[in-house]
């Protein structure tokens, strides 16, 4: 029985690290302008929207705030018109990446209370396994999402947008909701495969702290 429940912890000890992970992942994605930036020179996007680069990118930050902004209560371009649908799809995403701070926010709390409980009892925080068990697990997520996005992206974000969302709100129609031209799926793709690049160095720096950890350790 204790075993199983060893396991079980470990488990957990996983998908705890490799949730906050790629949160932090997502957040830092989500805030690296230079990458629409990018995207709108790679693409085309001033050329296909007919707006200026300064244009898009005003949109695109106002598009950010709303994002992020728990106040912000009212999504409204400067360029785009915008259907009623598209605004509660933009609102549906909103709740997402709130659900992500509050998600990350939360392991930051508890690690801030465990190390508070650790230190007023004088023991050491061992976390080092932790980023491991984190690190194996983030290896195992981050190996679908590659295959996924390699074999066919366009189905994986299809499932991905099913899973998530419980209408088709988000399958924009370009005519009441233009938006959608200049945030073409490729933009979606680049942005994930920076997670993705984000979440591989995350889990390079937890494997190279253990296996520090544990030569250290024999050492001594």
């Amino acid at each position: 029985m204790k075993k199983w429940i060893n396991c079980i912890f470990k488990v957990l000890q996983g998908i705890s690290v490799a949730l906050f992970t790629i949160g932090i992942s997502v957040i830092a994605s989500l805030n690296l302008r230079s990458i629409y930036k990018y995207s709108i020179q790679k693409y085309d996007l001033d050329k296909i929207g007919q707006l200026s680069k300064e244009k898009l990118m005003e949109d695109y930050n106002i598009l950010l705030n709303y994002l992020q902004n728990p106040f912000a209560k009212k999504l409204k371009f400067n360029n785009f018109i915008m259907s009623s649908n598209g605004e509660f799809h933009f609102y549906e995403v909103k709740k997402i990446f709130l659900s992500i701070y509050l998600i990350v926010l939360i392991f930051v709390l508890i690690f801030i209370v465990i190390y508070l409980i650790k230190k007023y009892n004088n023991k050491k925080i061992k976390l080092i396994k932790s980023l491991n068990y984190g690190a194996n697990t983030l290896i195992s997520i981050i190996t679908v999402l590659l295959t996924s996005i390699f074999i066919d992206f366009s189905k994986a974000f299809i499932i991905f947008h099913k899973i998530f969302f419980n209408n088709e709100y988000w399958i924009f129609d370009s005519k009441t909701d233009p938006i959608i031209n200049v945030l073409p799926e490729e933009v979606f793709k680049l942005y994930a495969l920076v997670v993705i690049i984000f979440t591989l160095i995350a889990i390079i720096v937890y494997k190279t702290i253990y296996i520090s950890y544990n030569k250290h350790s024999k050492l001594n």
